[in-house]
This record gives structure tokens, sequence and C-alpha cells, in this order.
């Protein structure tokens, strides 16, 4: 037992003992501000979420750097970036594949008059970086490594074009709620991207960024019409598209046959789209050539009975296609499962449905000599176009592929007989709003400014591509 003494001396020191509490005061207005915390603002000029930059556009602002402390560096690099990201879950040891196809770097030149000459950054200084990047209107070689892989020079071609933002998982986010129909698998970014470096200690010292941020930016490329696909001298195996069609026509099930009844179409014209891609610039429009053969011999005296047309339903699907490796073919070809290197995938949205108006071009007349008669229609296709949904271009790039299938099923003859049709059909943007890459000025004419160089592009296969272009983490990432 203590005694009475100990307990007179504890009770006397105990007043001086205090428990160590720790108070949780709410954060200061300070302790957000940009010198509290290292800070880089992207600002682009007259720019907001839903924009879109198209061939020969002009993307300027500057990126403002703030550091909480001294900060040394070897090299800021400001940079415009393309990359596209593709992931096949059914081959999870290949993982996700990277293709970045863009890079355009500000001259270290026009950066160097805005950074310290002792290239210590000062702490809670801004510091202001001016950038001017213009959307090219092709690729450099090095952007389609792989040359000796495609099937013919029209594949490398498409491949050196721009593919445009494709939104994957995010589609909602980067076209302002609307829908691209891409799958998750598949996308396609471009952001504007700044990164402080330092050189790293070791026997291999490499640029480490220490400080860096990108902003994204939406680009729909625009390119001029593409000649027919050539579908009936290729044999269309694959049966993507199907140009002509023919049933038998018959009242009922069990009646006899009336005839045969053919319909014919060609490839239409390219759809044309607003260069923010909200509305179509004119409709589409197809014409339809029907033949008619009767089952018995036409008798001179009775008109043979010819078939009506009753209805065209048409819909509009989009199918993305889309690799984790090198795709040297077109993949809605033949051929495609020969010289695309690895499995190809495809996700298709059939959920925009073209209302159709008819007009008959020529109606029937008959055709003594081939014992049949024949009729023109013409059909006249409203894209579905909308603020929920959107058409992405038409486009061929490595990794990924955008085509559309314009569906058509005719109702004709009294059994309603339905002939369906598959025509190809190619949407491009329209760029005559926007200023084309030959009215771009030059080097050293614009505030004796000079344009960003290309840099060499390589096919990066593996999860991250940093090393490099040192792109943050989280751009084009599938996970």
């Amino acid at each position: 037992m203590p005694s009475s003494n100990t307990k007179a001396r504890a009770a006397a020191l105990a007043p001086s003992i205090h428990p160590r509490i720790t108070h949780h005061r709410p954060p200061s207005s300070s302790s957000h501000s940009p010198a509290a915390s290292p800070h880089v603002d992207i600002r682009i000029t007259n720019h907001y979420a839903a924009k879109v930059y198209t061939t020969g556009a002009v993307i300027t602002g500057e990126a403002v750097l703030r550091t909480a402390r001294d900060l040394r560096f070897d090299r800021v690099a400001l940079q415009l970036v393309g990359l596209a990201a593709t992931r096949n879950y059914m081959a999870p040891e290949v993982g996700q594949v990277l293709h970045r196809f863009l890079l355009l770097d500000m001259p270290a030149a026009d950066l160097a008059a805005a950074l310290p000459a002792d290239r210590v950054l000062r702490a809670g200084r801004p510091y202001a970086l001016p950038f001017r990047f213009v959307v090219p209107r092709r690729l450099p070689l090095g952007a389609c490594a792989s040359a000796r892989r495609c099937e013919h020079p029209a594949v490398r071609e498409h491949h050196l074009r721009l593919p445009p933002s494709v939104g994957g998982a995010d589609a909602a986010a980067v076209w302002g709620g609307r829908d691209d129909g891409s799958p998750e698998t598949a996308r396609v970014r471009y952001c504007v991207c700044v990164a402080v470096l330092q050189r790293s200690f070791g026997w291999a010292p490499d640029l480490v960024p220490v400080l860096r941020a990108h902003r994204e930016v939406n680009v729909l490329p625009a390119y001029a019409e593409d000649p027919p696909l050539d579908i009936q001298s290729g044999g269309d195996k694959a049966g993507e598209y199907r140009l002509a069609a023919s049933k038998t026509l018959r009242r009922s099930l069990v009646t006899r046959r009336l005839g045969v009844v053919a319909v014919e179409a060609a490839q239409p014209p390219a759809a044309v789209l607003s260069p923010d891609a909200r509305r179509a610039q004119s409709p589409v429009r197809v014409v339809l050539k029907l033949r008619f053969r009767p089952a018995a011999e036409p008798d001179e005296a009775v008109a043979p009975l010819l078939p009506a047309v009753h209805a065209v339903a048409a819909k509009l699907v989009a199918r993305t296609y889309y690799s984790t490796s090198h795709m040297g073919a077109f993949p809605d070809r033949e051929r495609k499962a020969e010289l695309n290197h690895g499995p190809s995938l495809h996700y298709s949205d059939t959920s925009r449905v073209a209302s159709a108006q008819l007009a008959w071009v020529e109606g029937w007349r008959q055709v003594a000599a081939a014992g049949e008669s024949v009729a023109a229609l013409d059909a006249v296709f409203e894209l579905p176009v909308d603020d929920r949904k959107m058409l992405l271009p038409t486009f061929h790039s490595c990794l990924l592929s955008r085509t559309y299938t314009l569906r058509l099923v005719l109702t004709v003859g009294p059994g309603r007989t339905r002939i369906s049709l598959s025509l190809p059909l190619q949407i491009i943007v329209e760029g005559g709003l926007s200023k084309s890459c030959e009215d771009v000025p030059e080097c050293g004419e614009v505030d004796d400014v000079a344009l960003p160089r290309y840099k060499d592009h390589l096919f990066v296969q593996h999860h991250y591509d940093e090393c490099d272009t040192h792109i943050p983490l989280g751009i084009g990432l599938i996970m």
C-alpha cells in the first residue's frame, strides 16, 4: 500500500501533468494557395470542355508553374501528345498497348525566355510558358513504324492520318455528355502536357519528371472523301457489305411464286458532319435499282402485276475495330485475318436508326428484250445525330478503326417480303470552317515563333510509356 506521503506528492504533481491533445484546425485558405504546394495550371485560349479542334486549328495558351520550394531543373518539356490505347481482356498476358502517334514539342528556345537562366524555379514565383500548336494534316512517317506489315500503300496512307479522339469509358465526359459508340477497351487521347525534368544520378542518368500536368483536348480531323470500295472485285468473302440482293415473291407461304425481285444499290457519297460533329451538313441519298422478273411468261394482252415498295427501314451500324498489335489491313475487308498480326476485336453499336424518305426516280417500265421490268427509287436518310449520341469520322489507324454500315430493309410485294442490303458509308468532317494546313504560316512568320517540331515516333508495347514522353499517369490507361 502506498504511504500517505506518496499520495500527497502525487496529488501535488498532478496539476502539472497534462495529456497531449492535438487540435485539428480547419485548413486555411493559405494552405491551398499555389505557393504552398507545387502547382501547374495549363490555360488554353478560348477553350471549354466540349470544344473540338479540327485539322489546321491552332491551340495556344500558357502553362503557369509554381513551386513550394526552390526547384532545380534540367529541362522543361511542353508538348502536344496523341496517344492510342487498346486492351484485350481475353489475352491478359498482353495487358494494355499504348501507341504514341503524335508528339509536338515546343522548341527550347521559345521557353528559355520565360525560364530562369540558372535553371532554378524560385519558390512562390509564377513562370508562364507560352505554347502554340497546330493540329497537323498528316502524321510523320515514324507514326506507323510497321510499313512492311501493311497490305497496301493505301493502308499505310490511312495510318498516317490523325485519328479522332475516341472516348472509351469516358466518352460522355470527353464529348460533353454525348456517346460516340466506342468500347471501354479502346480510346484515343490528345493532350497538352508539361513536365519539369531533372537528371537522375547513376551510371545511365535519365531525365526524370519531378513536376508534371496535362490537359486533354478533343480533335476531329478533316479529310477528303475516299474513293468507293471495290467490293465486287474483292469477292467480299467476309460478308461485311452487301450491295445487291434478290428474293422470290409470293402472296403467302402456300401460294405459287409471283416472280423474283432484285434490288441493287451503289455506295452512297460520304456523309459530311459539321466541324464539331453536332449536325449533319446534308442527308445521305441512295438510289435503289429494282428489277422484277415474273414467274410466268408475260402476256402481251395482260399487263404483269408489278410489286409495290411499301417501306424502307434504315439503321446505321457503327463498328469499332481494335487490336493489341499492328493491323496491316483494313479490318472490314477480305484477308483481314491473314494480315492483322494478332487477334482483332470489334464492337458494334446498332442503336442508331435513320429516318428515310422515299421518292420514285423512275417508275416501273417493261424491258421486252430482257423479259423483266425495272424501276429506280430514291431514298433519303437523315443521320442520327443528337445531343445524346455523336458520330465519329471514318478512320483507320495502327490499333483502331471505325467504319459505318447502312443497313436497308425493303418491304416489297403483296406478301410483305423483306430484302436486306448493307452499304458501306463513309463519314467525314467538314474542313471549310477551319483554316487548312496550307494556310498555316510557315516557321518564323508568326511573331517570329517557330512551330513545334515533330519527334521520332516508336510503337511501344508495354503498360506505360513515360520514359520517352513524360506523359502523366492516367492518360489513355484502361483499367
